[in-house]
């Protein structure tokens, strides 16, 4: 997927052992690697301690140029955004409060 992302023209962005980001004409796009734990849990893969909510990844699967991939429901995605800056240390931007109000604008909207 990496490579796919570099051969599109993204820039690679490490940001730990476990997250690389990926940058392209101001946007950046952040890919989380999770798995079930053993009592049927979806966490982040190195952080056990990073349980998500049980509907978080949609049976679905949406497919991006060929890659088939779940992405986060919009109650996960506002929750990851509200820890955001506990978990990875960075401040959030504006634009991350604007996504906030988007997201939060998608589950209104779907309730």
């Amino acid at each position: 997927m990496e490579q796919a992302l570099v051969n599109d023209g993204f820039q690679l962005k490490p940001v730990s052992e476990f997250q690389t980001d990926f940058l392209k004409n101001n946007v950046n796009v952040s890919f989380v690697f999770v798995r079930y734990s053993d009592n049927g849990d979806i966490v982040a893969n190195g952080f056990p301690e990073w349980v998500w909510r049980k509907d978080a990844l949609p049976m679905r699967p949406y497919n991006l140029r060929g890659i088939s991939m779940n992405v986060l429901n919009p109650y996960q995605l506002l929750e990851e955004k509200k820890v955001y800056e506990q978990g990875t240390g960075r401040t959030l931007r504006p634009k991350d409060l604007k996504s906030m109000e988007i997201i939060q604008k998608i589950i209104d909207v779907n309730r």
